[in-house]
């Protein structure tokens, strides 16, 4: 069992299977796009399956394959295969922009996944340009309903960011309910490339609920719908279930429980890490004994809370992290 020096039992790691994405969202990288790893510096899916064997022989027991975009790495369905062999996980999913999903739905759920976090910031085709820079967004919508033909446990993430989509709050509340899945929304984290533009376009989670209630009351339920952040209400008088993750105005790393892993092999403590443990050189190496040493000092150095805010910010683009 991996317990922090603040008494939180590290459970949970996140995965980024690679730095690429086919789309450029305003709030995970910059315009002009971000420096990618050579190939040879990613993680091969083996590599990845025997970090999540090591992991999981320390305590892990969750695993979530982000990105970039996960599905650009061909033959993703393998790396599922693979990772579902590992006796101790308890529970694997994966967070998607959607845009391939609808591709690769049916042959992913035949590898033994349930549950997928699907990213849709508007329901608008103008706004998803703008957001996103260029993409379409009939493909995630797709997408979405080809997770649910399939019988996955979708999840919609959306970012609120103010006078591009703040607008679009009942209208998400409404898609949901018809299509009978849980939603989330997200507070913007300040980006360090556009850090102004991060304060200008920043809404609270409050403010949010604050809209959501014309619909209805917000009862606060205890769920398993996942093992993150999120704080998960009821809509009352609707099947509505809608999560919040507000990493800025009301910081949920008192009980946070993950490390994250980049696609090129840096263990990172936090999400606002300036620093990784390169676990993929001693991998290589076929030194076990010090990637599970590395692990350990990675859940040492696990700080009590990050320290993003609106005024400053030291992360880097996020699809750089794995999201």
């Amino acid at each position: 069992m991996l317990i922090d020096r603040h008494k939180r039992q590290i459970d949970y790691l996140r995965i980024s299977v690679t730095d690429r994405c086919n789309l450029r969202c305003i709030y995970c990288m910059p315009e002009y796009g971000v420096l990618q790893k050579p190939p040879c510096e990613i993680l091969t899916f083996e590599e990845i399956a025997a970090i999540a064997k090591l992991a999981v022989n320390l305590g892990i027991n969750k695993i979530k394959i982000t990105g970039g975009e996960p599905l650009l790495r061909r033959n993703l369905p393998r790396l599922f295969s693979l990772l579902f062999s590992i006796s101790g996980l308890q529970d694997i999913s994966l967070t998607t922009n959607g845009v391939l999903f609808g591709r690769f739905a049916k042959e992913l759920k035949e590898t033994g996944l349930k549950k997928v976090n699907i990213s849709i910031d508007t329901l608008r085709h103008s706004s998803f340009e703008r957001i996103t820079r260029f993409g379409c967004l009939d493909e995630v919508l797709k997408g979405i309903d080809a997770a649910r033909s399939q019988g996955f446990l979708v999840k919609l993430n959306v970012v609120v960011l103010r006078g591009i989509n703040d607008n679009e709050i009942l209208d998400f509340a409404r898609f949901a309910q018809e299509k009978n899945v849980t939603l989330r929304f997200i507070e913007l984290m300040p980006m360090a490339h556009a850090l102004k533009t991060s304060r200008d376009l920043f809404v609270s989670c409050a403010e949010i609920k604050n809209n959501l209630e014309s619909l209805g009351a917000l009862s606060p339920i205890n769920t398993n719908l996942g093992s993150g952040p999120a704080r998960y209400y009821k809509v009352e008088g609707t099947s509505l279930i809608v999560g919040f993750i507000s990493p800025i105005s009301c910081k949920f790393c008192f009980d946070c429980n993950r490390l994250r892993l980049t696609a090129d092999g840096l263990l990172m403590p936090c999400l606002n890490s300036k620093f990784g443990l390169n676990i993929k050189s001693p991998l290589r190496e076929n030194k076990e004994k010090e990637v599970l040493a590395l692990f350990k000092k990675a859940v040492y150095l696990k700080p009590e809370g990050h320290n993003l805010t609106l005024v400053s910010c030291a992360q880097g683009p996020m699809v750089q992290i794995g999201g």
